[in-house]
């Protein structure tokens, strides 16, 4: 009887590790080799302050910086397995109010392009046009793309570009904790395979979350030309959990196969949650030619992070970073000034002519003058 109960118990034990193993593998977007994101430089959760010491403010030349909002930081910002990582940083001129928009790039490109001019902007690019708009913006270069190293080590693997993004937003958490924007008004925008890799990652456990047990920072998601499988992501399989926890604005062009695909994909899911926004255009332009030459897309996007990131109601209060963040190689770029044009020469007033000149009045007028 002994043996038969605990044959029972046997069985009973495998068949419930066999089906949760089993509904694991059926969760949408569930890697098996999944890890949960970590901390930058891995440590466990702990609280601190930020440091006394800002490598970014030492970058500053007061006389050359101009007003807050004008400028920006190009650095290495370290990944968690100590990897410099190619970024830049627009401060925004409403400090502790200010929303903050990260932009991610597609494939094969670079952070450079959110600095390329775009159309509706005259001739200011998106992270300079935010910047104006009083946003803090946050730009990368993926790994082994851009600027960084092209055979880096997690180039090619998904989890490894997630945790990226991880610490970006401790980067952000600690300019955050400075006063320099608000991290609870955070909103991503990933363009390409970009659309893909954002919004997988901000599928994951633990992502911009500050502390354990705290509800995340993320406000906003931004989807521009996404693939039906880019970044190592199927996008039917992210998307949908998302969309009654996060906005999500999803835009592509009508002619642009791909993409539309991906979108008509998870258009249903989107429906189900009032702030999510699905926006075609009659273009075949994809990614970033999308935003900057399709006339109408990049003001769409922007009226998009306005209504959810600027205009939300939401207070700064102080969080403490887990783990100090490390960059390296800061640079401050301040705005090109433009040379003091010579004043032209007025041009001086024409002489009076010589009375010999001037018509003779008619003999009537003449007779009335005596």
């Amino acid at each position: 009887m002994r043996g038969l109960l605990t044959s029972r118990k046997t069985w009973t034990v495998a068949i419930a590790l066999a089906t949760t193993l089993a509904v694991a593998a059926q969760e949408p977007g569930r890697r098996r080799n999944a890890r949960p994101l970590r901390n930058q430089g891995g440590a466990a959760l702990r609280k601190v302050r930020p440091g006394k010491a800002d490598p970014l403010a030492k970058a500053v030349d007061p006389g050359a910086a101009g007003a807050l909002g004008t400028y920006h930081y190009t650095f290495k910002l370290r990944g968690f397995d100590g990897a410099p990582l190619a970024a830049s940083y627009y401060p925004s001129k409403l400090a502790a109010t200010g929303a903050v928009v990260v932009l991610v790039h597609e494939k094969n490109r670079s952070r450079k392009d959110f600095e390329d001019p775009v159309l509706e902007f005259k001739g200011k690019g998106l992270a300079e046009h935010l910047q104006n708009e009083g946003y803090a913006v946050f730009t990368l270069d993926l790994r082994g793309q851009g600027q960084n190293a092209r055979r880096r080590i997690g180039a090619d693997d998904p989890q490894t570009l997630a945790d990226d993004l991880q610490a970006v937003y401790q980067f952000l958490l600690d300019r955050h904790n400075r006063g320099e924007l608000n991290v609870g008004k955070l909103g991503v925008v990933g363009v390409g395979e970009g659309a893909n890799l954002v919004a997988a990652w901000a599928y994951q456990p633990g992502a911009a979350v500050s502390t354990e047990g705290r509800a995340g920072d993320l406000a906003a998601l931004a989807l521009i030309s996404p693939q039906t499988e880019g970044a190592g992501y199927v996008f039917s399989r992210v998307v949908p959990p998302l969309a009654l926890r996060v906005p999500m604005l999803v835009m592509a062009g009508a002619k642009d196969a791909p993409s539309k695909d991906a979108v008509e994909s998870v258009r249903k899911d989107l429906e189900r949650g009032r702030a999510n926004k699905v926006e075609t255009f009659p273009s075949s332009l994809h990614g970033y030619k999308l935003l900057r030459l399709e006339p109408k897309a990049a003001d769409t996007l922007v009226k998009y992070l306005d209504a959810t990131l600027k205009n939300r109601p939401n207070e700064w209060e102080p969080r403490y970073n887990q783990v100090p963040v490390t960059f390296l190689d800061v640079e401050a770029v301040h705005p090109k000034a433009k040379a003091a044009e010579p004043k032209k020469a007025e041009p001086k007033p024409a002489e009076p002519k010589a009375k010999a000149d001037e018509p003779k009045a008619a003999p009537d007028a003449e007779k009335k003058a005596e």
